[in-house]
């Protein structure tokens, strides 16, 4: 069996959330530690129009600081890999996402790590968000 290439950024990306969120191993639902069941919230990615969806999802994110881990279904691409993008300009990066890079940013699940807030906001495609609290890497440096 031929082994699945994947992008050389990926081992960075998910090393940053298992700092964030210690124990979780993948950009993945259920490899994510730390979401609990009362933590999603209906979202729905397929029946709204797809700039409502992005506003929405943006209105999220305002929290958010510093680098971003973004992922969404087109990082699972070889040739994509996670997309690393600074707080003050994701409202542009998902704008823009269908011309820059290809389709809708919002098509499948999303997953956005802030490092330096230690916040996780995850959408499954099935129609849920969730946004929760880990560990700062500030934190985490001033521990060390």
């Amino acid at each position: 069996m031929t082994p699945i290439r994947r992008h050389v950024n990926w081992g960075f990306a998910e090393e940053v959330l298992a700092a964030v969120l210690p124990g979780s191993t993948a950009y993945d639902h259920d490899r994510i530690v730390g979401i609990l069941r009362e933590d999603w919230q209906p979202f729905d990615i397929e029946q709204r129009d797809a700039d409502v969806i992005e506003d929405d999802f943006l209105a999220r994110c305002t929290e958010l600081k510093g680098p971003l881990i973004v992922v969404n279904s087109t990082s699972f691409d070889s040739d994509q890999g996670p997309f690393f993008v600074d707080a003050a300009k994701l409202t542009e990066f998902v704008k823009m996402f269908h011309v820059r890079v290809r389709d809708y940013f919002m098509y499948a699940s999303v997953f956005v790590v802030s490092p330096v807030t230690g916040i996780v906001i995850v959408v499954q495609d099935d129609g849920y968000i969730a946004t929760v609290r880990g560990r700062s890497v500030l934190t985490m440096l001033r521990e060390a």
